[in-house]
This record gives C-alpha cells, structure tokens and sequence, in this order.
C-alpha cells in the first residue's frame, strides 16, 4: 500500500512572498486599512489584496496562490462546478465536518484505499449493501476478548465452506447436506442445556463404515464396536463384535441370550421376548 501516514504530509500558512523593492512596488491604501499590491520586484512579483481584518489573497512569484479567510467562509456555485488537482491534495478539518450529497455519489480509487478512524464507526444503509473483493478478505477484532457480531431478520446464509477454529454454540444446528467433524460429535455432555439429549436421526448411524453405505431408520451399524450405557438406551448392531469393556450393556447380553447366525452356521432360534424399558419403570 502506498505511503499515505497524514504525519508526513502535515503543512502550514507559508509566509508572506513579500520581498518589494522601491520602486517596483505599488500600494493602494484605503482609509479603513484596506490595502491592495502590485509589485514587480524582479523575481519576487506578487499580487496582494487584504481585507484590515487580515483576510487576504496573495499571488506569490512562482504563481502559487495563497486564500486566508479570518472569519468564516462561504462559496456558492448556482450551476455546475469541475476541480482538478493535479498533483498531491491535503485537506485538514480541525472541527466536525459534514458531507451531504442530495443525489447519488460515485467514488473511485485508482489506487490503494486506507481509512484510520480513531473512535466509533457507524454505517446505515437504508437500501441493500454489495461488498466484493477481488483477493482476500478479512473481518475480524483485535480487542482482547472483542466479539464478532452478525444481525439477521431471517438467516445467515453462507454459499461456500466455513471453517471454524473455535466452538459453535447455538440453540439449533441444521443441515441440508452432511456434517462432518473431526474430534467427535458430542450430545447431551455435562454443561449442555439439555444434558439428557442425545443424537436424534430419522435414518440410521454408520460407526466405522464410510459412506455411502444406507443404513435403515433406526438402525446402528457398526464395524468394530459398540458400547451402551447399563440400565438406559438399546442398541442393535450388524456388526462384527458387540463389546462393553467398561461394563456397558450387561442388561442387553441378558436378555438378549438367543441370537440369529448367518447361513451356513445358522440360523438359531430368535430372541423370544422384548427387550423392557426400565427408565419408562
């Protein structure tokens, strides 16, 4: 990005071009104090009218001009008006400012944009607001503890990947498509509003079998284990082995004594009661 620190910039009223020598200089003095110069002092030619207030105009020797207005300032143009600079522009506010443009605004910068705004920043927009980057960009704080807030009336709606470095906390997760996640899914843990709730499917769950392989509703696949809690929660599995090395499902394995092998080893006879809901008493 360009050099554009306002330090480096910072000006001053140059003093006054006067260098008059007799008799190039011609001086009109009115009463009041009011004077006007025209002088053609060799290489210090100047013109120099002043207002006894101290407001001037004065045209200095290399035809730069300098405006100083001691009270306040008024400019009206009834018709249209251009301005071109054609090299470096500065323009310093010492007080509030304001801008109002009564019809539309177009702004373009050729090139590098940077704003510093040491105190509060508030934008509304009556209309729809369009932001396109062409590269990168990024949003963020830099406030120890410093929130990032988005505000929708219906939804936020993100039309690519979003990747999360941190939690997601929210009152409802939906997904039209799949959800993936790399350490686990965690449901009804301790701290959770809810810390009963568990994971609730109209289809069934594959445990290490990668997809796309369907599963029934209500059905748990499993390739290598499953675990279930003692006196709460079933389980069928159609996997290889159904393991509780923490102690897990003791009420399954006792009631469930009968099972079903597949031909040619089988089949044997089928479980021949229900399996009971203990926590419905």
């Amino acid at each position: 990005m360009a050099d554009l620190d306002p330090s480096k910039y910072a000006w001053t009223e140059p003093d006054s071009a006067f260098n008059a020598q007799y008799p190039y200089n011609n001086v009109m003095q009115t009463e009041s104090g009011h004077f006007q110069e025209f002088d053609d002092t060799p290489n210090a030619e100047r013109i120099r009218t002043q207002h006894r207030s101290g407001t001037y105009t004065e045209v200095r020797p290399d035809g730069s001009e300098v405006h100083k207005i001691v009270g306040e300032g008024y400019e009206i143009v009834a018709s249209n008006k251009k301005v071109l600079v054609k090299g470096f522009c500065s323009i310093t506010v010492e007080g509030n400012s304001i801008l109002e443009v009564q019809g539309n605004c177009f702004q373009r910068t050729l090139g590098d944009h940077k704003q510093v705004i040491e105190g509060n920043y508030n934008l509304s927009v009556a209309g729809e607001i369009n932001v396109t980057s062409g590269g990168d960009m990024k949003i963020g704080t830099t406030k120890l503890g410093g929130k990032l807030k988005f505000l929708a009336g219906e939804r936020f709606v993100v039309d690519s990947d979003l990747v999360v470095n941190g939690g997601i906390t929210g009152s409802s997760v939906t997904s039209s498509g799949s959800v993936t996640a790399g350490t686990g899914i965690q449901a009804g843990v301790k701290g959770s509003l809810n810390p009963f709730a568990g994971i609730s499917t109209l289809g069934g769950i594959n445990v290490g079998i990668p997809p796309p392989i369907p599963t029934a509703p209500g059905v748990v696949k499993a390739t290598v284990m499953v675990t279930a809690p003692a006196i709460i929660g079933s389980v069928i599995t159609f996997g290889n082995i159904l393991m509780d090395p923490l102690g897990g499902a003791p009420l399954i394995r006792t009631i469930y004594d009968t099972h079903n092998h597949i031909a040619p080893l089988g089949p044997t006879t089928i479980p021949l009661q229900p399996m009971p809901l203990p926590w419905l008493g």
